[in-house]
């Protein structure tokens, strides 16, 4: 492996303890898996989880610390974020009424897989997470620091994956209940939208640390 392997143990203990603390990440997957079912909570998860190795990919290029020490590098990014979760939550309170012989709409795979992408990909804390958290398990002395913190960040967002598609599965399941009337599907369809405009609001009084 391109990293110390003797911080391997440490370094999947605090990612577990880090990954399953209750987070936008987890409302987001539980949100998509409740109203359009487990398949689409997968996809969500899957976009989730690239977004995650991204921010690794840019903690080793070093935009990470741009954005730790740039308050306007942070807060583009942060309002950039808050006004997607806003767009996203305008759209699912705009949901049509109950009407007999409806069709529940379900978004394709590849929504689901953009709006889990973007939702982390544009949350500046998970930026600066990456930033903090890889370098600790990077030592010069087992090669390149860009290789280490890629490979790092490659173990995180799989680790990630496996976490939210047990998320998935869940929500899913209670995703399969709910789709079957079109009336519960468009309650749920808004109360998804009252989530993502929690998690813009979030963002919006979100403050830089240091």
């Amino acid at each position: 492996m391109p990293f110390d392997t003797s911080v391997l143990p440490v370094f999947l203990a605090a990612s577990v303890v880090l990954l399953i603390t209750p987070g936008p990440d987890v409302a987001f997957v539980v949100a998509t898996g409740a109203t359009q079912g487990r398949r689409s909570a997968l996809w969500a998860s899957a976009g989730i989880a690239l977004a995650m190795f991204g921010h690794a990919v840019l903690a080793a290029v070093g935009v990470a610390a741009i954005v730790a020490t740039s308050p306007l590098a942070f807060d583009a990014i942060r309002l950039g974020g808050a006004a997607y979760l806003v767009f996203l939550g305008c759209k699912s309170l705009r949901a049509k009424p109950f009407e007999a012989g409806a069709q529940t709409t379900v978004r394709s795979p590849f929504e689901n897989f953009r709006r889990g992408f973007l939702t982390n990909l544009l949350n500046p804390k998970a930026i600066l997470f990456s930033g903090v958290f890889l370098p600790q398990f990077a030592s010069p002395a087992f090669g390149p620091i860009f290789e280490q913190i890629v490979a790092l960040g490659a173990v995180l967002a799989l680790l990630g994956l496996l976490f939210q598609a047990a998320v998935s599965v869940a929500s899913g399941s209670l995703g399969q209940w709910l789709l079957s009337s079109p009336r519960r599907q468009v309650m749920l369809e808004r109360l998804m939208g009252v989530v993502f405009l929690g998690l813009a609001a979030r963002l919006i009084v979100m403050e830089r640390k240091g």
